[in-house]
């Protein structure tokens, strides 16, 4: 009997210690809700407080950041104090800089941060070892609406994977910022690269505050020099400067190209080029010009004239082109320069020589040493297909100075633009030093298209580069992007932007 009433006791008593047990973990649980509930809740309401305070500051501070940034600073803390914050204080902080140095705006004039920050005790966080709870919150503001943004490079595609590719052994040197505005989406399931250097290129921006924005991530992969530009991801993206830019009127065809050799009797103009004999240019029935047609001989040079060539230009086999100042309306066909062949821009008939090695406009190695100015706009013809522009004429001559007409001429509006692709063109762009000392003055604009910028051994000299997409391909020579010509960029900016 004892034996049989004993076993219910015990098993009462093994049932106790087991709800012991589930109490003592369900305590362990409630205290741990208990800490989520409340000290995330309290942390949460901090934020808030302090996110308050920090845009109040920004706003305060962005009244005087573009006139006087001290008095910016001194608005900030003193707004900052006004709603609980004070940088004195040993369990907070206020932090303020001009320009920011985190967000979309960072090293971007004109733009105040304020951060706001504190380190609270905890309520029940001790139970899982958390004393102190920190919390911070960051504000940018500005108090401009008309602030611009200046560049060397930018690249228009908002998805492109690396939509600036930058390769191969070479330097790009940019005297300005550098920006993508591709968020990399176009990567597929691989990591939103909008911008890229790889190989062992490196990028050196020269001034002193540029940056290299984008708006997806930065892959910096090169085996190259480090790259000196302050990297900034997640940007801004910048509208198209010259988005509103209307296309320049077709104008009559070129006037006959001259001769400005020593060879008698001169050679005869090329078939479907300005003044030829045999095949003139034909609107309706576009044709390539090819300058040499036929022959090997280098040193043949031809002076060319603004106006209408509707089937695009050829130059290759050493020949030189020199070009007067004006618009060159390519109606097709594109514009192909390689071959030893040679092109410079020139003011006056004077200026071109039988020997270009010779002429005074080839002899610049400065943008603004060169002679003349023109402007290639690259399109096509209701009965011609747009062709690609490449300037790709290994150690030749090839120095362009950009568009510069008096303000009363109606074409006065494309000034400083040295190579204007049409919009709806995606042909590619491609320029090369290649062995040789190659300068393109003013903006090269290609909306749609890919700009190629290759060294190879030589120097390539732009000013500003305004493209769809980049491939960049030093190959040991170098690329400076001088940006002494240019637009900037607006941007639409006032009050609280981060």
């Amino acid at each position: 009997m004892s034996s049989t009433t004993s076993r219910p006791r015990i098993g009462r008593s093994g049932e106790r210690g087991q709800v012991l047990v589930l109490f003592a973990g369900a305590l362990v649980a409630l205290l741990l809700v208990a800490a989520l509930a409340f000290d995330v809740g309290s942390m949460l309401v901090q934020r808030r407080d302090e996110q308050n305070a920090a845009d109040a500051a920004a706003l305060a501070g962005a009244r005087f950041v573009l006139s006087d940034p001290g008095a910016a600073v001194a608005a900030a803390h003193e707004i900052a104090r006004i709603n609980g914050y004070e940088d004195s204080d040993p369990d907070e902080y206020v932090s303020v800089h001009i320009p920011a140095i985190h967000g979309r705006y960072v090293g971007f004039p004109g733009f105040i941060e304020v951060e706001v920050g504190s380190t609270r005790p905890s309520i029940f966080g001790g139970v899982i070892g958390r004393s102190t709870w920190p919390t911070g919150a960051m504000a940018v503001a500005t108090n401009d609406q008309d602030l611009t943004f200046p560049f060397s490079m930018l690249a228009l595609n908002p998805t492109a994977c690396k939509a600036i590719a930058v390769s191969g052994g070479g330097v790009v040197e940019a005297f300005e910022n550098v920006q993508s505005n591709s968020n990399g989406s176009g990567c597929g399931g691989g990591d939103p690269v909008g911008f890229s250097r790889t190989g062992g290129a490196t990028i050196s921006v020269v001034a002193p505050s540029a940056t290299c924005r984008v708006v997806g991530e930065f892959q910096d992969e090169g085996s190259g020099p480090p790259i000196n530009c302050t990297i900034v991801e997640n940007s801004f993206a910048l509208p198209d400067p010259l988005r509103n830019l209307p296309y320049p009127a077709k104008p009559a065809l070129a006037p006959p190209m001259v001769y400005a050799g020593t060879a008698t009797p001169a050679p005869p103009v090329p078939a479907h080029c300005p003044g030829s004999l045999t095949s003139p240019p034909n609107e309706l029935a576009p044709a390539l010009c090819k300058i040499p047609a036929t022959g090997s001989s280098a040193n043949v040079p031809w002076i060319l004239y603004p106006g209408l060539y509707p089937g695009g230009l050829q130059l290759d086999k050493g020949r030189t082109a020199y070009l007067m100042p004006g618009v060159y309306w390519i109606g097709g066909g594109g514009v192909d320069i390689g071959g030893g062949a040679s092109i410079v821009s020139i003011g006056t008939e004077s200026d071109a020589r039988p020997d270009v090695t010779t002429a005074p406009c080839a002899t610049g190695t400065t943008p603004d040493s060169l002679c003349g100015g023109v402007m290639f706009f690259n399109t096509k013809l209701p009965g011609a297909a747009g062709g690609p522009f490449i300037l790709n004429s290994s150690g030749a001559t090839m120095k362009i100075a950009s568009l510069d007409l008096p303000s009363g001429d109606p074409n006065a509006i494309y000034n400083q633009i040295t190579i204007f692709q049409d919009r709806t063109m995606t042909n590619p762009v491609t320029l090369n030093g290649s062995s040789s000392f190659t300068i393109v003055e003013g903006i090269v604009y290609v909306p749609a298209g890919q700009i190629k910028l290759n060294g190879n051994g030589g120097t390539l000299i732009l000013d500003q580069v305004i493209a769809d997409t980049y491939d960049i391909n030093g190959n040991g020579g170098t690329i400076k992007v001088l940006r002494g010509e240019g637009v900037d960029a607006p941007i639409v900016a006032a009050g609280l932007v981060d």
